[in-house]
């Protein structure tokens, strides 16, 4: 009987679904505080950590490690695809618990957020130096959100 990594299983689901992982998130944070200034922090949010940490790939060109690039994921890609600092799974994974701070949902969004950082690296995605940048740029941005929640009218 051959033993399954499923770990690996899941990493390989992370990396090639992050859109749909990352919205489940958002609705299981939107369920338990439905609003509109909820949504619509979670939203801009992920999508202004996304558009950040992709940007800096743009600037940095860091290429990901051998051993991704070899995956056909990767060989189907765009080019930004192939680039590895910072990580921006990481940075988003990052951005939920900084933003629940002080909620029920932090500790569940910071072991899925470790988890998911710790898988990109257990598959050979990134290097840990994209994992910690990334998981700087969410803290960042999820600080800003959380200055931008408690200071502006939405």
């Amino acid at each position: 009987m051959r033993n399954k990594d499923y770990f690996r299983e899941f990493s390989i689901l992370v990396e090639k679904y992050p859109i749909e992982i990352f919205t489940f998130e958002i609705l299981i944070a939107i369920i338990l505080n439905p609003s509109f200034r909820m949504t619509a922090l979670l939203f801009m949010g992920v999508a202004v950590t996304a558009v950040f940490s992709e940007g800096l790939k743009l600037f940095f060109k860091e290429k990901r490690p051998e051993e991704a690039l070899k995956r056909n994921f990767y060989k189907r890609t765009f080019r930004i695809n192939r680039r590895s600092f910072p990580s921006s799974h990481s940075a988003i994974a990052a951005f939920f618990p900084t933003l629940f701070f002080s909620s029920i949902l932090f500790i569940p969004f910071l072991i899925f957020g470790i988890v998911v950082m710790y898988s990109r690296i257990y598959i050979k995605s990134h290097y840990l130096r994209d994992i910690i940048a990334g998981a700087l740029i969410g803290v960042v941005i999820g600080i800003v959100f959380i200055w931008l929640n408690a200071n502006l009218r939405i």
